[in-house]
């Protein structure tokens, strides 16, 4: 079920983001291309991000594992910052991206438990804001995960939403 902090609602009530057709830039859509692998342990990774000399991830910290290697920057340079609709486009593609590859995993061992955190940078008056991209990290609730998504109201500077696989109902990609 999609969780929202009062950030990202306002940008998915904007006439921009109902209006948008995201789309996923070349390098990302490698990733998707890609798709995932499942590691002996049973680590979900993305292939393209996966380390070539990663070690086992121990069943206990899968989650914490995954969201380590599952961890997207979705370029948003494209989208004109300067411009009014900049934000709600760049939830709109980040949102657009994590349900494509919760969608792309499904049937895989640990897919019913995977989650997606999409965290767009909101705050304008940072000078680094010009930097930004859309930040997706892919994790399970198996082991141990983070669990600082649990309190989504405490991030200000970010506009974040958790996905599952049941988002994809409403949504599909």
């Amino acid at each position: 079920m999609l969780r929202t902090n009062a950030a990202m609602r306002s940008l998915l009530g904007s006439a921009a983001f109902a209006a948008d057709q995201p789309t996923v830039p070349e390098l990302e859509q490698d990733t998707l291309d890609a798709g995932w692998t499942v590691e002996p342990g049973g680590a979900l990774l993305l292939l393209r991000h996966r380390p070539k000399h990663l070690q086992h991830i121990p069943a206990e910290a899968l989650g914490e594992g995954e969201y380590e290697v599952n961890d997207v920057h979705v370029s948003l340079d494209d989208l004109g910052r300067e411009t009014a609709d900049f934000l709600p486009r760049a939830a709109s593609r980040g949102l657009h991206f994590a349900r494509r590859m919760l969608a792309a995993a499904r049937g895989l061992p640990g897919s019913e438990t995977l989650l997606a955190a999409v965290a767009i940078h909101v705050d304008v008056a940072d000078e680094d804001f010009a930097l930004q991209g859309a930040t997706i990290r892919f994790f399970t609730r198996r082991g141990h995960y983070p669990r600082w998504f649990d309190e989504l109201e405490t991030y200000t500077h970010e506009a974040i939403a958790v996905l599952d696989p049941s988002d994809l109902t409403n949504h599909p990609t």
